[in-house]
């Protein structure tokens, strides 16, 4: 079995000087399926993207049929026959799903006779297993939908090599069982097949061999037949992350006395943005005086449970309860003045309002929670106060309350809106990634902050960041494909909750 594409020495930093590839390594063969095999962050999406064109590496080469291959767009790799099915495929949403495969085509520099190109997915589909409305808008299909007519494309074009990004997340048990058949058989044709996932029983039930990454670097290489899931998990997740009992460090708080349910979710099924079904069933409680954390790889339920929780997505079945009072049909804003208070991950747009000065971003989140700041008009005198007291919470380093929030750095914009946030007195802090992006001082501060308003409030974080939730929680929920596989109380075992983690 011969080498298709090799990968020498890739190196990619992106701005902010993270490194999401260090000079990777990696030979690709014909006929076998490649499972590329890590958690989140890992560096597999930048690798991927970095052989289909789209993300230029700082220092490395690609090798295509024993060529230097150096694609400077998505159109050079099409034309050396690789294809790339992303995660979250994207579509021309004004085009029908024909005239969508036709543009592609186009793009790949191939010459398209209507009837004939017809004639060809007819037959593909029967190949495939499944059939494609060609005379759909692209808006109208699922994610699902669109991952199978990217499946389409990629025979279409008659591509070498195809990458795979996460392509299970949205499918069944039966629906993966025939997905595993068409990798095999397309493996069987002579194609290269490349399989991004975070799952381990997915590597080892399709994959020849499996490529582990961890932190931007392949640190294991493995004939699927000779590794068993406990190395695999290891490789994931290294020594420091593998078979051991963690215990939250001690804060000079002490140990919150547990309360009433503040937040009940109870059998919650909510439609992810594609009309998929992203949360299956969700019950969990948080109790005023502990923090409680949801743990789980990106894509597997967690945005689309704190969105419904928070208000922004309308659950299709099930409830959600705030201090005894179902707000399941109630907006974000009534949520708001009940008493809940919003860290979202992105901190500009979602959390802070960028153009607004500092003054603006306090008093506008504050208004509907405090009358002395005014209701249809604003007492800028009072706002500028208040603003003062937020800042002076946690030291927030702002040269001028007048300046614009995006003179702030990442960590005090973070900073500033937690201790917006815990103004406002609230009985429930939800948190989507508190401490994402920010320097290891700034996330120590930020956690302590948490911890620290449990003692008045109950605290629900949803963290893809799995020693964050470790130190800080005193329970954790994991997700796995929508569902809750798992609730873990400290002291707390890694080994089970990776292992829930990684289905």
């Amino acid at each position: 079995m011969n080498t298709f594409l090799s990968i020498r020495d890739v190196r990619v930093v992106y701005p902010g000087g993270v490194i999401a590839n260090d000079d990777v390594s990696l030979d690709i063969r014909r006929g076998e399926v490649l499972a590329l095999l890590g958690e989140n962050g890992a560096g597999k999406t930048t690798l991927i993207r970095v052989v289909a064109g789209l993300v230029k590496p700082v220092k490395g080469e690609l090798v295509l049929d024993g060529v230097r291959f150096k694609p400077s767009s998505y159109r050079d790799a099409l034309r050396n026959g690789i294809y790339m099915v992303p995660q979250m495929p994207q579509f021309f949403d004004g085009l029908t799903v024909l005239e969508d495969i036709m543009l592609t085509l186009r793009l790949a520099g191939r010459s398209i006779n209507r009837g004939r190109l017809e004639a060809r997915i007819a037959d593909l589909e029967g190949l495939l297993g499944f059939k494609v409305n060609l005379s759909s808008h692209c808006w109208s299909l699922s994610i699902g939908e669109k991952q199978r007519v990217e499946l389409l494309k990629a025979l279409l074009l008659d591509s070498k090599m195809l990458m795979l990004d996460e392509p299970t997340t949205h499918m069944t048990p039966h629906e993966f069982n025939s997905f595993k058949g068409l990798l095999r058989g397309l493996a069987g044709e002579g194609r290269s097949v490349v399989f991004v996932t975070h799952k381990v029983y997915e590597a080892l039930s399709v994959a020849d061999r499996v490529a582990v990454m961890r932190k931007g670097r392949i640190v294991g290489v493995f004939q699927a037949g000779e590794v068993s899931e406990d190395i695999l998990v290891k490789y994931m997740f290294g020594e420091n992350g593998y078979h051991r009992v963690f215990t939250p460090k001690n804060y000079k708080e002490p140990v919150h006395v547990k309360g009433e349910p503040v937040l009940e979710v109870l059998d919650l099924w909510v439609k992810g943005p594609y009309g998929q079904i992203a949360v299956k069933g969700v019950s969990m409680i948080v109790r005023k005086g502990e923090v409680v954390g949801v743990a789980g790889i990106t894509g597997n339920g967690q945005r689309e449970l704190f969105e419904a929780i928070i208000g922004l997505r309308k659950p299709i079945k099930g409830r959600v309860v705030l201090n005894g009072e179902d707000v399941t049909g109630r907006d974000p804003a009534y949520r708001i003045r009940k008493g809940v208070a919003v860290i979202p991950e992105e901190r500009v747009g979602w959390g802070l309002a960028s153009g607004l000065t500092v003054v603006e971003n306090i008093a506008f989140s504050l208004i509907p929670v405090n009358s002395s700041i005014g209701r249809f008009i604003v007492d800028w005198r009072k706002a500028r106060e208040v603003a003062e007291e937020v800042v002076a919470m946690i030291d927030v380093k702002v040269h001028d309350l007048s300046a614009t929030i995006d003179s702030l750095s990442g960590g005090n914009m973070q900073r500033l809106m937690i201790a917006r946030e815990l103004y406002k007195r609230p009985i429930l802090i939800v948190a989507m990634n508190p401490t994402g992006g920010l320097d290891l001082q700034t996330s120590k501060i930020v956690r302590g902050m948490v911890v620290g308003s449990s003692k008045a409030s109950a605290v629900l974080v949803i963290s893809e960041d799995l020693e964050e939730l470790l130190e800080i929680s005193d329970r954790i929920y994991v997700m796995s494909d929508g569902v809750v596989k798992g609730v873990f109380e400290k002291p707390f075992n890694a080994d089970y909750i990776i292992r829930a983690m990684v289905g």
